[in-house]
């Protein structure tokens, strides 16, 4: 099933987003105004003030992305995954792996929308399974070669608007 970005100028194909070659009206009614913002000029590009509820920056395409700074942010969540996989020997990669994916998007919006992650554990365990073991026939080859980007493939392709 292919999907059209919303402004029609990207498909996917399935595994990744290529470009539209027959552009089409975008999905969206009207676009977002997007705010002007200013920055000091002795700040940097992407500094903020500290505990700032929501950072934003600015797209190249003319959007805003925002990600939650405040609520403990990520930090407590990879925690709790790494002492997860630590006590499991790596086999409980999977769900720490989805549970701080899923904090993660609850913590971003982009042009005001909200992210979603629909992957499950078991899902990614059978994508982490077979890496293993490839990886282990292969000694380590597959890993390096093929094996990290089809983990990525994976939680790249169950990434949603809410």
């Amino acid at each position: 099933m292919q999907k059209i970005s919303d402004d029609g100028k990207w498909l996917w194909n399935g595994t990744e987003w290529i470009p539209n070659e027959e552009p089409q009206a975008p999905v969206a009614a009207a676009p977002m105004p997007v705010p002007a913002m200013t920055i000091p000029a002795a700040a940097s590009p992407g500094a903020s003030a500290p505990m700032e509820p929501m950072a934003q920056n600015h797209m190249s395409a003319g959007g805003v992305w925002a990600i939650q700074t405040a609520d403990h942010g990520l930090f407590f969540t990879k925690l709790i995954a790494f002492f997860i996989k630590a006590f499991t020997i790596g086999f409980a990669m999977p769900w720490g792996a989805c549970m701080v994916i899923n904090k993660w998007c609850n913590n971003v919006r982009i042009d005001g929308r909200a992210i979603k992650f629909t992957g499950t554990p078991m899902g990614l365990f059978g994508i982490w399974m077979k890496v293993c073991a490839l990886s282990i026939v292969t000694l380590t080859l597959y890993y390096w070669i093929a094996g990290k980007k089809q983990v990525a493939k994976y939680i790249d392709g169950h990434l949603e608007w809410a």
